[in-house]
């Protein structure tokens, strides 16, 4: 397992209990821990996790002008992800009717979510307005096949894990603990424009 997680890592995967179990339960292990720390600080990483210990993933140590390239990409891909995950998470506060955004570890059922957006028009034009987001547009004009396209593409991006193919359930992963991170890591540096990536790499472990 030790070297699969280390590929893992490099590539940008994060690790938490729902998207992989038993590798959140190998990394948890103090001497794994420090056996893959030490591995990746030979490569200017270190094995770091987010806010509330709900996920792994490999940080720079250093941002050097060898790091530089893969930290504006990070930053590319997170302004990417920014606005339809924001307007994703508010949306399923009106779906599910509550007050908190989703959590790590919430469950989401894809035939509930279609009877609630089926049955209110408002959530079906927010689904649909979706499509003005990269990656979310869909060949399917309904509200079914939008909603297939929202949440595959999350799964892809990592926020969501498909638990069971048949029922389609899904589970939120730990990669959200670090979204919420990102955006409190914005709010205290909003005087630093989101796209000098490198600059402001450098003033937090976000990466």
């Amino acid at each position: 397992m030790f070297e699969s997680l280390v590929k893992r890592l490099l590539q940008g995967d994060f690790i938490c209990e729902v998207s992989d179990e038993a590798a959140f339960q190998y990394l948890q292990d103090p001497e794994n821990n420090f056996q893959l720390e030490d591995y990746l600080q030979r490569l200017n990483y270190k094995l770091a996790s987010t806010q509330n210990k709900l996920a792994y993933y490999a940080a720079y140590i250093e941002i050097d002008s060898s790091a530089r390239q893969d930290v504006r990409k990070i930053f590319q891909q997170f302004r990417l992800e920014l606005h339809p995950v924001v307007e994703w998470l508010d949306m399923m506060m009106a779906c599910l009717k509550q007050d908190s955004v989703l959590s790590p570890g919430d469950t989401l059922a894809f035939s509930s979510l279609l009877q609630v957006i089926e049955n209110n028009q408002a959530l079906a034009d927010r689904l649909q307005s979706f499509a003005k987001f990269k990656d979310f547009s869909s060949s399917e004009d309904s509200v079914k096949g939008r909603l297939e396209k929202l949440l595959s593409t999350l799964n892809k991006w990592g926020y969501l894990q498909l638990v069971n193919r048949d029922t389609l359930i899904y589970q939120v992963t730990g990669k959200l603990d670090y979204f919420y991170q990102s955006l409190q890591f914005i709010k205290e540096h909003e005087e630093i424009p989101i796209e000098q990536e490198e600059e402001a790499s450098e003033q937090g472990s976000l990466f």
